[in-house]
């Protein structure tokens, strides 16, 4: 494992021995995996609001998976050399 080094403020690091039941490492590895993930989804969230048009204020739940498609559908799409349809395009198709 690699090792890291975490500043806290002076009064909290005075605490964390008098609880000596915790393992802090596993605290802070926790906390970071977490951000980390919150970080990947927002990116995610990202790509998908910018290939999609999705209005920056819409703010509905969309399941990670369907993100996941979403993006990986527009990247084959671009791999591919066609451009991605846009809603308005797709809309004028419908008939809508």
């Amino acid at each position: 494992m690699a090792e890291l080094v975490v500043k806290v403020p002076e009064k909290m690091k005075e605490k964390m021995p008098k609880i000596g039941w915790v393992n802090w490492s596993s605290v802070v590895a926790k906390a970071i995996s977490e951000r980390l993930e919150d970080i990947e989804e927002l990116k995610l969230k990202m790509k998908v609001a910018e290939i999609s048009e999705i209005a920056e204020d819409d703010d509905r739940a969309v399941k990670e998976s369907l993100c996941e498609e979403v993006v990986k559908s527009v990247e084959e799409t671009i791999k591919s050399g066609k451009k991605p349809m846009t809603i308005g395009e797709r809309d004028k198709m419908m008939g809508l």
